[in-house]
């Protein structure tokens, strides 16, 4: 949708974007569709996507021109009210799914294991969804979204840099990271006051920690980052005198399995 129609439609509906949502819709067509294809390059056909917070059904829209199957969650009721009437036809045929509610709720009840999960990501809700992908069982899904440049940094921060923390590691034992394309505040609608980037994360074929003790690791590493300033050794049960930052996603993988090996023999 261009800008003009944006405007419209939210007028013609008494509707504003909410600032408590972090609503900014996306209205560069041509980037819309770069977008979507990015994100499910590759996919077989009639592969299960999950998209997060559609809005007016921008990346909605191009997602439907191929052949797969579209979930989309959306908090928002009115724009709930709108994305039936506007993609009618495809929810009739079923090839789109569209659920009312908040994506981190309906996540887990899925039912089905998705390819591929994307959506153009408020600030607020950015870690606790990523944080909730990490739990779905069964192999990781591609994820492909829009953040604010800072997080973008975080999840693609290598070891030692200002911007890594735990969100970085607990991220990078499972995907590749690319921050695939800056995305200036001019192509949405409120435009944000800041950048944002296009980040695709790719499961690694050998993912350093298994879905069955993603829990358990990102407990002890949590509360290895709790107090940066503190060396590891005052906040684990072990004789790393290294601040957190400082150790790589593998030396944390290899940390933590000394720590259960430990806990295990007492």
């Amino acid at each position: 949708m261009t800008l003009t129609e944006i405007r419209t439609v939210l007028a013609s509906r008494g509707l504003r974007p909410l600032k408590q949502l972090g609503q900014n819709f996306l209205h560069d067509q041509n980037l819309a569709a770069w977008l979507a294809e990015r994100s499910v390059e590759g996919l077989e056909p009639q592969s299960l996507v999950v998209e997060i917070g559609p809005g007016l059904g921008a990346l909605t829209e191009s997602f439907l021109k191929r052949d797969l199957r579209l979930i989309a969650l959306e908090m928002d009721r009115g724009l709930c009210l709108f994305l039936r009437q506007r993609f009618q036809a495809e929810i009739a045929e079923g090839r789109l799914d569209l659920r009312e509610g908040d994506a981190l709720k309906l996540l887990p009840g899925l039912g089905a294991a998705p390819r591929v999960i994307c959506g153009n990501l408020p600030y607020y809700i950015s870690t606790p969804l990523l944080m909730e992908c990490l739990r779905l069982p069964g192999s990781p899904a591609r994820l492909f979204f829009l953040v604010q440049k800072e997080v973008g940094q975080r999840l693609a921060s290598p070891a030692g840099g200002k911007t890594y923390g735990a969100l970085s590691v607990l991220i990078q034992v499972s995907y590749e990271v690319t921050l695939a394309r800056t995305l200036p505040g001019s192509v949405f609608y409120p435009p944000p006051e800041v950048e944002s980037v296009a980040v695709q994360l790719v499961p690694l074929a050998q993912p350093l920690v298994q879905p069955e003790e993603r829990e358990r690791f990102a407990v002890t590493v949590q509360r290895g980052f709790s107090q940066r300033r503190k060396k590891l050794s005052n906040l684990l049960p072990t004789q790393d005198g290294r601040r957190a930052e400082h150790l790589t996603p593998v030396e944390w993988v290899e940390l933590w399995r000394r720590i259960e090996s430990s806990s295990v023999a007492t």
